[in-house]
């Protein structure tokens, strides 16, 4: 989601850029060619492909899988690209949206920390690289409540955990993920932090810096207003909300939501590359030494300047609801924010799985599988819960 407009960026805003090297694996039967392709033909790239028609010149596929080791890359595309490299931004990450927040721990670590790891000793091999940009999240440190631009502590190696997950068999590592992702919201969080973990190991010799957004949405402004490609987040909790289908959310009314536009996070991960090729440019030429250079890392969130709280950011999506609503709504929106998981539970049952019920029966009467109740069930487990 990220890369789609980090790509569409770069290509329409950046046209004297030489190539953009994606690494894409094979996904439901598709190379990465194929897919990198059909992405293209999304009208998301309309205006990009008007602005700079022979984009395509500057885009090169790699075939690559971060859930393998050294990233998946074969040594023949390495020796293809390691002298061309002047700036990575590792964006991947595993989606564990259709599954329970503390599953899939086995792919998780190898996606989003043994990758980075392999990833960090990969740039070793190219000459010129001037710039690592690792994209967290801003909730990697949930224990911690003033969260700064700094490194913190992990209770646990990343090297460790790693070799577990290696020489452990998955349902052992099910049983035990619970306590060791205790303190984390989730397993991703808790593997983002590990990474960071990383980051820090590889010291001043690599030219990086990190980026902690909070909840990423569509786009504010580029290259339109509103895109998005996946309701695996916040806004499809919003339309989610305004079709009448997701009504109760659990979690804390009064915090902020801590929400930023994807575009306006491409533009930090762009700017952030610029500026960390510049710092490092000039501490080179000044001849500091490299022990005393910091990562740089920049948390971007909305509290400080735009606090807004989950009760708030419902009063105003319904204020502009009249406005935007859609004529294929299920039923009126409601939203209810709750901290008590009693209520919360209840109300689900009232609001979510009675009326999923009847649908399913109505679905079922006219002869068809009836499976309304799964679908929103695992909706709201995964995104109701703040």
């Amino acid at each position: 989601f990220v890369g789609i407009v980090l790509i569409e960026k770069l290509l329409r805003s950046c046209r004297d850029l030489n190539t953009i090297y994606l690494v894409v694996r094979q996904l439901n039967g598709q190379n990465p060619n194929e897919r990198v392709k059909e992405m293209f033909t999304s009208p998301f790239f309309d205006r990009m492909k008007m602005e700079n028609p022979t984009y395509r010149s500057q885009v090169q596929v790699v075939r690559g899988d971060c859930f393998q080791p050294n990233i998946g890359i074969d040594e023949v595309d390495l020796r293809r690209i390691e002298s061309k490299i002047n700036a990575i931004i590792h964006l991947a990450t595993v989606d564990t949206s259709d599954n329970h927040p503390y599953c899939m721990l086995h792919m998780a670590i190898c996606t989003n920390v043994r990758a980075t790891r392999d990833l960090i000793v990969l740039t070793k091999r190219f000459q010129n690289l001037k710039a690592f940009v690792y994209m967290s999240s801003l909730f990697t440190n949930p224990s911690i409540l003033d969260v700064y631009e700094q490194f913190y502590n992990s209770p646990i190696p990343a090297s460790t955990v790693i070799q577990m997950v290696e020489a452990l068999p998955d349902y052992i590592l099910n049983r035990v993920t619970s306590g060791l992702v205790s303190e984390w919201p989730d397993v991703v969080t808790f593997t983002k932090a590990l990474s960071e973990q990383i980051i820090q190991s590889a010291g001043p010799e690599l030219p990086a810096c990190i980026i902690r957004p909070g909840f990423v949405l569509g786009t504010a402004n580029e290259p339109i207003a509103g895109w998005m490609n996946d309701l695996n987040n916040l806004t499809g909790c919003a339309l989610g909300s305004g079709l009448g289908l997701v009504r109760i959310f659990h979690g804390p009314s009064s915090v902020n939501a801590e929400i930023v536009p994807v575009d306006m996070l491409v533009n930090l991960l762009l700017v952030a590359c610029w500026e960390l090729i510049g710092n490092r440019t000039d501490i080179v030429n000044e001849e500091v030494p490299k022990d005393t250079v910091n990562t740089l890392i920049y948390n971007y969130a909305s509290s400080n300047f735009k606090p807004c709280s989950w009760n708030q950011l419902g009063e105003k999506f319904f204020k502009n609801e009249k406005n935007v609503s859609s004529p294929n709504f299920f039923w009126m929106p409601f939203y209810y924010v709750t901290n008590s998981k009693f209520i919360y539970w209840i109300m689900t049952f009232y609001l979510h799985t009675v009326p999923a019920k009847v649908v399913d029966l109505f679905i079922w009467l006219i002869g068809k599988e009836p499976r309304q109740v799964c679908q929103v069930s695992s909706y709201l487990y995964n995104f109701c819960i703040l």
